[in-house]
C-alpha cells in the first residue's frame, strides 16, 4: 500500500511494475418483469435478506454485459425468459455505495415463474399491492417507487 496521485489515497500498488489497483464498485443487474400491469417479485431464498421480497437480479460476471446478466439472473432465479425494455434506473444504497444496481423494465417471453434455490416464492404485484414493509434492500424500494410513479403518470 502506498499513497498515489491524484487523489492521494492509500492504494494497493505492485512493487514490481507499479500497477495501481483501483477497487471498483460491484455491478448488479435486475429486471422488473411486468405483466398485465403487475410486477414480478421473488421472496429471497438466500442471504442477505432471506425471506424478503425483491426483483430478479444479481451480480454481473466479468465476461458478460449488464443486459446479459439481467436476462441470465431472471432465468436462473425464477425460470422465465425475459426481453429487456428501457432502463428504469440505476440505484445505489448510500449505506453500501460499493454496489450499483441497474434495473431494466422487462417482459416475459417464455417459461412460467417458479421457485428456485434463490426464490422461496414468486408472485406478481399490482402497484397498490407491493409489500413495502417487507422489501429486501433500499435499492429494491427505490426501483419499485420509480415503477409505481411511472405507472401512475401513465394512468
Amino acid at each position: 500500500m502506498r499513497t498515489v496521485v491524484p487523489d492521494r489515497k492509500r492504494r494497493k500498488v505492485c512493487t514490481a511494475c507499479g500497477f495501481v489497483y483501483f477497487a471498483g464498485p460491484k455491478l448488479v443487474a435486475g429486471c422488473l418483469v411486468v405483466e398485465h400491469g403487475r410486477v414480478l417479485l421473488l421472496r429471497r431464498g438466500i442471504e442477505p435478506s432471506r425471506g424478503r421480497w425483491t426483483f430478479p437480479g444479481g451480480y454481473v460476471d466479468a465476461d458478460e454485459t449488464v443486459k446479459t446478466a439481467a436476462v441470465r439472473e431472471t432465468s436462473e432465479e425464477v425460470g422465465i425468459s425475459a426481453r429487456l425494455g428501457q432502463v428504469l434506473g440505476v440505484y445505489v444504497d448510500p449505506a453500501n455505495p460499493a454496489v450499483c444496481v441497474v434495473v431494466y423494465l422487462a417482459e416475459r417471453t417464455g417459461g412460467s415463474a417458479g421457485v428456485s434455490d434463490e426464490a422461496l416464492e414468486v408472485r406478481y404485484f399490482a402497484p397498490d399491492e407491493v409489500p413495502w414493509d417487507d422489501l429486501a434492500f433500499p435499492t429494491t424500494r427505490d426501483a419499485l417507487t420509480d415503477w409505481v410513479s411511472a405507472v401512475k403518470r401513465l394512468s
